[in-house]
């Protein structure tokens, strides 16, 4: 059996319109995944009355999930790619620096736990 990646980001964002738009996101995803050859099973993002955004996609792989403060120019996020069948570490990388990209991040807290 392969480990699987899990990577936990703690970040400022610089594209502070980006921290709202729940909906540029979740296409941004889509996108991405797809791009990265991973399969969304499902999403839920849900915006939050003057700002920000709470979401969760999963994946046949796992997991993402992101969390948002526009109010603090700040979002946490949570990449988790545990395909048995092959190596994640890569790609679950590239996923969490397209995310980091994405929001323009700075001033990171990442943790990289192989699970």
């Amino acid at each position: 059996m392969v480990a699987g990646t899990h990577i936990l980001i703690n970040a400022g964002a610089r594209h502070a319109e980006h921290l709202l738009d729940h909906r540029a996101f979740g296409l941004f995803v889509a996108e991405l995944l797809d791009t990265l050859g991973l399969i969304q099973v499902g999403q839920v993002l849900h915006p939050f009355p003057g700002g920000g955004f709470t979401g969760v996609v999963c994946l046949t792989e796992s997991h993402l999930a992101v969390h948002t403060w526009p109010e603090f120019g700040y979002y946490t996020c949570d990449v988790y790619l545990c395909d048995y069948t092959r190596p994640n570490y890569q790609l679950t990388c590239e996923l969490a620096e397209a995310i980091k990209t994405y929001f323009d991040s700075h001033s990171i807290k990442e943790q990289i736990i192989q699970r």
